[in-house]
């Protein structure tokens, strides 16, 4: 009899983990089924940007919004609980925009290796996607020209570091190329304190989501202590962080982290280019800023 009643537990317990794995089933089938209705919704929302092109008079549309992007991520952050670690949730809500951006229209990365070609692989391919063609390129300014002829392709550049050959930021905006902005930085998840290690150019906008760096090189034509740079931005009413100065060519360039979404009508600006030393004042661009992980783990990740 003992036997016989612990079959029948062990019955049950199958039962049980069958009914369980059902479950997963059906909601397996209900994932799939909104993703193919969010693909009919983008297919919408692609009409849609080549409607208003057209309206426009311009040929094409830029299909990635990477303000838009961060404002979703954001909201995933802000409801997600459970055992379930955030970044795996990061991940697939990237795969998925990122191969719902490629079905509105081409896509590609190019990727400056660096001195750590591997790690800027990694950060390009986890945020953009295993769909989205990548190619790695072997000098800064390479990725640059790519960027600058083709609005589809975003260029992944290794954030500003002392011992850089080439200061790469400091030549964004200037020549007579296609403008090309710093639109988003990588990780999009990252620790309290850390700066980005990466950041994401392109030929688009750089979009408020409200809570944004924006980017601003300063060109001075003699060396400048760091001191007096942020007693200039303080002077003209800007909050900001000195990342970089760099010296090339014999001009000196500061780089500099402004708080906030900036743009490039701001007053505050102009202040800050008729102060005595400074030559020129470049908005190169800017990034929201990524959620903090001390503050995912406060809401229970």
């Amino acid at each position: 009899m003992r036997e016989a009643g612990m079959a029948d537990q062990d019955r049950g317990e199958v039962k049980q983990l069958g009914d369980v794995r059902r479950e997963i089933d059906a909601i397996d089938a209900q994932m799939h089924g909104l993703l193919m209705e969010r693909t009919e919704l983008v297919r919408q929302v692609a009409e849609a940007k080549a409607q208003a092109a057209s309206d426009a008079g311009e040929g094409s549309f830029i299909a990635f919004r990477p303000g838009r992007e961060a404002e979703v991520l954001r909201a995933l952050a802000a409801r997600h609980q459970g055992p379930l670690p955030l970044a795996v949730i990061f991940r697939l809500w990237r795969e998925i925009m990122s191969a719902k951006t490629r079905l509105q229209g081409p896509l590609r990365v190019e990727v400056f290796g660096g001195a750590d070609p591997l790690r800027l692989w990694d950060l390009a391919r986890g945020y953009y996607g295993s769909f989205t063609p990548m190619n790695l390129r072997e000098e800064a300014m390479d990725v640059l020209r790519r960027v600058s002829k083709d609005r589809s392709v975003i260029g992944v550049l290794p954030a500003p570091q002392p011992d850089d050959g080439d200061a790469w930021w400091a030549m964004l905006g200037r020549g007579d190329t296609a403008p090309v902005r710093v639109v988003a930085c990588l990780p999009f998840l990252t620790e309290e304190g850390v700066l980005p290690e990466a950041y994401a150019v392109a030929q688009a906008d750089f979009e408020e989501t409200g809570a944004d760096t924006s980017l601003v090189v300063l060109t001075f034509s003699e060396a400048v202590s760091a001191g007096a740079v942020e007693a200039q931005l303080q002077e003209a009413g800007l909050a900001g962080t000195l990342y970089l100065r760099k010296e090339q060519n014999g001009q000196y360039y500061a780089l500099i982290g402004l708080t906030g979404f900036i743009s490039a009508g701001d007053g505050r600006l102009e202040t800050l280019y008729n102060q005595d030393g400074i030559d020129g004042v470049q908005l190169i661009g800017g990034y929201a800023d990524p959620v903090r992980l001390a503050g995912c783990l406060e809401k229970g990740e």
